[in-house]
């Protein structure tokens, strides 16, 4: 998530859109950034390298006979949607572009259906693709995708904070269920938490990416603090998580984010490559789609209760840590099994449980330690993300950079 946008279009750290600490701070042209897939690198052609059959793992095939996304619309706010062999053009709506005209140019309007950098293309394919000229099948085929536009990728990037609040408004007022937001903003923290909230009130649920800058400074998408809103963490197939995926109290669950088909450099063709966060991101989404389009008379309350619930969580058997949040999405498990309890439909089940002060041991509590990358999640039999056990409610109350409020405090 947190896109720098470098020289010539080409992204820092190869498959993933790092941005350093020091550019956190620094003035226009990094003002917002995306801890993205690895649009504009140099990778291989799609036909080059097959990335691993994920869909298999989770069993798509067989979800896909009970709902397949069907009436459920997922609002992408990002760099647009470029018609490109992968996706159907009946799978995307009209959409709205939010971009900000240049100055000498203010009557200038631009199409939701264009995308210069490829990345909102790419998201949409993770979630609707329908697999042909070398894109990605979509793990919720049958949803709706609502292309929201801003100047991520471009070089007026530094707007798309702004312009992100206010296609998040748009979303929330023209039928999204759910908003992917594969990106983050620090400047336009205050305005986009103000917009998230706003979704929230409509009945809408929000996910977004934790950010790839778990290899360097673990810089966290400041989105995934503000209560209700689901952060995802990046695993590969076997569940483990990778290097790359920041982490932290704020990471809620994790999905899929190592090769995968992305655009190209420039969206020019399907390219194979680290898809981070981002894809991760997209698969949560479309993994919500699956299960609300099954249940639509559910809440986002209680399509999150049961996400949180059929979760795959830690190897070790802690309820969570802060690498993959609660574990894998498994949408499989309430399709298939009929697993996850919906609970109260207006109850936020990341909201803190109020809890008596502990009891004083004789002994010194170790307390609980943080799963590391090596540690993956637990596994039964076959494919280990896709046996993971159950995970539950915990939250660890830890700061962000000394400013932020822990994220399940409401305020």
């Amino acid at each position: 998530m947190y896109r720098s946008i470098a020289q010539g279009g080409r992204r820092c750290r190869g498959s993933s859109l790092a941005m350093r600490r020091g550019s956190w701070w620094r003035a226009v042209g990094v003002v917002v950034a995306a801890w993205a897939v690895g649009v504009g690198t140099v990778m291989p052609a799609a036909a080059a390298s097959d990335p691993p059959d994920y869909l298999t793992i989770m069993k798509a095939q067989e979800m896909w006979k009970v709902a397949d996304g069907s009436g459920i619309t997922v609002a992408v706010v990002d760099s647009g949607f470029k018609e490109v062999p992968g996706v159907r053009s009946e799978s995307v709506l009209p959409g709205v572009s939010v971009m900000s005209p240049p100055i000498e140019q203010p009557d200038k309007k631009y199409s939701p259906h264009d995308d210069v950098d490829g990345h909102g293309t790419t998201m949409t394919a993770a979630i609707v693709g329908d697999g042909s000229g070398g894109g990605p099948k979509g793990l919720a085929p049958g949803a709706k995708i609502m292309p929201v536009r801003t100047s991520l990728g471009t070089p007026m990037a530094f707007a798309a904070g702004a312009e992100g609040a206010k296609g998040i408004r748009y979303a929330a007022d023209n039928g999204a269920r759910i908003i992917n937001l594969s990106w983050g903003d620090y400047y336009s923290y205050p305005r986009l938490k103000a917009a998230v909230q706003y979704a929230q009130s409509k009945g809408v649920l929000v996910i977004a990416a934790m950010g790839n800058e778990g290899e360097g400074n673990n810089a966290i998408n400041l989105i995934t603090q503000v209560p209700g809103v689901l952060g995802i963490g990046a695993i590969d197939e076997k569940a483990m998580p990778l290097d790359l995926s920041s982490h932290g109290h704020t990471t809620d669950l994790s999905a899929y984010g190592s090769k995968a088909r992305i655009r190209c450099k420039e969206n020019s063709g399907w390219c194979v490559a680290d898809g981070g966060t981002s894809y991760a991101t997209a698969l949560a989404s479309a993994s919500a789609a699956l299960v609300w389009s099954a249940h639509p008379d559910w809440t986002a309350h209680q399509v999150t209760r049961v996400l949180i619930e059929t979760a795959g969580g830690p190897v070790d058997g802690a309820k969570r840590n802060d690498w993959i949040g609660y574990g894998a999405v498994r949408p499989r498990m309430v399709l298939l099994e009929k697993a996850g309890t919906p609970g109260a439909p207006d109850v936020d089940p990341l909201a803190p449980v109020p809890t008596k002060p502990p009891t004083p041991s004789p002994t010194p509590s170790t307390g609980q330690t943080v799963v590391a990358p090596a540690q993956a999640a637990s596994g039964e039999a076959g494919p280990p993300w896709q046996w993971l056990a159950l995970g539950a409610v915990v939250a660890a109350g830890l700061g962000l950079a000394g400013t932020l409020v822990v994220k399940r405090r409401r305020g």
